[in-house]
């Protein structure tokens, strides 16, 4: 019993310190746990945050593309020649504006030439005409002339042989007259009747009305017949007036219509001089910006049309896309573009307008795939790409050009009175989605389900009701103790 005192009481100190050293080490611990979760809390507490949102969603599908018109117009030169100048590529025109020009100087001067050679023409054919019609009014003239004095001859010879035939009718009917009388004093001269001196005296006057009737008979036969020479004369000369105003009409005619067609030679050859003219100088048949076609240089490549090439008839030289039509041309992969449809809903954003935005809809959708086209798409090697148009409904004034690339978001759904949260805020644990909701003494771990997201946002379809404050960072990989006492924590046990 002694030596169990004894014992009892050398322990006594040895136990009383173990024991004062194991409250030092547990007060020690306790301190240290303090400090640490001190500064956890204080890293939680810096941890950026953001609010949960609630209202609309928009489900949308986004990728890049590139401007380009509905409808262009093709510029192709009518005339061959060589360019000797032409607007800068690119260049903003409106309808009827010079954008080249076809050897214009080399033109022009043949364009004077050709209104100098027509000109000449006219004036020649407007001599002739005056020269031949002096020469046809003289013509008529002498016609007239002639018919006049055939008339006028006509006239005086019917009424001078008129005279003559009346007076030789007269004297004939006075020699039968006479005639018949001389048979009755014969009579009476054979009864003795008569002295024979009255019978001689009566036939003395019927020879001599005999003698005298026979003149005129000649008299009148003469004239008759210098009536109907001298008519002819007259006819011949009316004859050949008749045939100077003919062939002064007929000269009229042939020199007339030669000078008419040598006109209409110089007049066509202007018209086409001009016409050339006119198409050397090319303008442009609508509103929009001028392109220029690539010329091959051989080796060199190829490169737009400038001074000095030479250009032929039929050759398109450039395209003026309509700019008040437009259309953004893109690609999708297959997941995208089975969401989209034609009709949906569509923004359109162009980085070189910053600030502005487009209203679009999607007017096609190919039905089959094919081998990317679009460089910087981001579609991975080997997808398969599926073209999709979206038609720009208001430019709101913007100058959109071709070939700008544009950003496309499609409206796929809208979903109202949603929650949505960054999907940097959402992270995987053991097959889970966690958010990390900010409480007073640091985060709270809860599990979500997860909705339809959009490249920057989320839908969270259950564990949120929006109004949440959440972690931008993960907060067990920011708050893991990594110091002496080696403890991590699960989400379910970070601090409240």
């Amino acid at each position: 019993m002694r030596g169990l005192r004894l014992l009892s009481n050398g322990l006594t100190p040895i136990i009383l310190v173990a024991c004062i050293a194991a409250i030092g080490a547990w007060a020690l611990r306790a301190s240290v746990v303090r400090r640490v979760r001190a500064e956890r809390l204080s890293e939680q507490m810096a941890i950026a945050t953001t609010e949960g949102r609630r209202g609309e969603f928009e489900v949308a599908v986004e990728a890049m593309g590139k401007l380009e018109a509905v409808s262009s117009r093709s510029v192709i030169v009518e005339v061959s020649g060589q360019v000797v100048s032409l607007l800068p590529n690119g260049v903003e025109v409106k309808e009827g504006d010079i954008i080249a020009e076809l050897d214009a100087p080399r033109m022009l001067r043949q364009l004077r030439d050709q209104e100098i050679r027509y000109q000449e023409a006219r004036d020649d054919l407007k001599a002739k005409q005056r020269d031949l019609a002096a020469e046809m009014e003289k013509a008529r003239i002498r016609l007239e002339q002639a018919r006049q004095e055939l008339q006028r001859y006509r006239t005086a010879q019917d009424a001078e042989l008129t005279q003559k035939r009346s007076q030789k009718a007269h004297d004939t009917e006075n020699l039968e007259l006479t005639r018949a009388r001389f048979e009755r004093e014969k009579t009476l001269s054979a009864e003795g009747l008569l002295p024979q001196r009255e019978i001689d005296l009566a036939t003395a006057a019927i020879k001599a009305t005999e003698f005298n009737l026979e003149k005129q008979s000649k008299d009148l036969d003469l004239a008759e017949a210098e009536r109907s020479s001298e008519e002819m004369n007259k006819q011949a000369a009316v004859t050949r007036a008749e045939a100077e105003l003919a062939r002064a009409e007929s000269r009229q005619q042939d020199d007339i219509q030669t000078a008419t067609v040598t006109l209409q030679i110089r007049e066509n050859q202007l018209e086409r001089v001009r016409s050339q003219f006119d198409k050397s100088i090319i303008r442009a048949p609508v509103d929009g910006i001028v392109l220029f076609e690539q010329q091959s240089q051989g080796m060199m490549g190829r490169r737009p049309l400038q001074p000095g090439d030479q250009v032929w008839q039929g050759q398109p030289i450039a395209t003026i896309p309509a700019l008040d039509d437009m259309r953004v041309a893109l690609e999708l992969s297959q997941q995208p573009a089975s969401q989209a449809e034609e009709g949906q809903e569509v923004v359109v954003v162009v980085p070189a307008l910053p600030g502005q935005t487009f209203p679009g809809e999607v007017t096609d959708i190919a039905q089959t795939g094919r081998d990317s086209t679009f460089p910087g798409t981001g579609l991975p090697r080997g997808e398969r790409a599926f073209p999709v148009q979206v038609h720009v409904k208001d430019r709101k004034g913007a100058l959109l050009r071709p070939g700008m690339t544009a950003l496309v978001r499609i409206i796929v759904e809208r979903i109202p009175n949603a929650v949505t949260v960054p999907l940097a805020c959402v992270f995987e644990r053991d097959e889970r989605h966690i958010v990390y909701v900010r409480q007073e003494r640091g985060f709270r771990a809860v599990e979500v389900e997860l909705g339809p997201k959009s490249d920057n946002e989320v839908v969270i379809t259950d564990g949120l009701n929006g109004e949440e404050e959440v972690a931008l960072r993960d907060v067990i990989a920011d708050t893991s103790d990594t110091s002496a006492t080696g403890e991590s924590q699960s989400p379910s046990a970070l601090p409240l």
